[in-house]
């Protein structure tokens, strides 16, 4: 299958899926430009079947820095770990959350720091209330917070509300 000169995720997903080892040098130049490795392995590593994610994880994975330069080799690997039917695949995000914005922010006022520097400090929900207190934050914003860092407090899961479950 010829792809046009536009490079379509996708659809060089589907072909790496059934295993195309070509799928590669079908590409137009400008297509084999736009393809990236990388991606095209976070993609497949979001698939049900466990076996084809062991597989990228040994075979792709530790190769996917050194030999960045090879995309054909990169995705010839790639092919020969799918299942050889088409599958469909989720994009799996990677670790970090925006849930914690607010309580960053306070950490990066009181102390002075980088948001990666605040983001190691381990710090209880009370004492991070104080000092946003302590900064001047108005009662919306502690309002804000304080749902934020309620789901830090020891015994508490996000999915818990404030009622508790009934058990039957």
């Amino acid at each position: 299958m010829a792809f046009s000169e536009a490079f379509d995720l996708f659809a060089f997903l589907i072909q790496l899926s059934k295993g195309d080892l070509t799928a590669y040098e079908k590409l137009s130049p400008e297509a084999q430009k736009a393809c990236a490795p990388f991606v095209l392995m976070r993609w497949m590593t979001g698939t049900s079947d466990a076996a084809q994610i062991v597989r990228i994880n040994t075979f792709v994975n530790p190769y996917a820095f050194s030999l960045g330069q090879n995309k054909a080799l990169l995705c010839r690997l790639l092919a020969t770990t799918a299942t050889g039917r088409s599958s469909r695949y989720r994009w799996i995000k990677g670790p970090g959350t925006k849930a914690e914005k607010l309580r960053l922010e306070v950490i990066k006022q009181f102390y002075g720091c980088s948001t990666r520097e605040a983001s190691e400090y381990r710090i209880d929900p009370e004492s991070i209330m104080e000092m946003a207190a302590e900064l001047g934050w108005d009662d919306d914003e502690l309002k804000k917070l304080k749902a934020e860092v309620a789901k830090d407090e020891p015994g508490r899961t996000e999915k818990q509300s404030g009622k508790p479950k009934k058990h039957r």
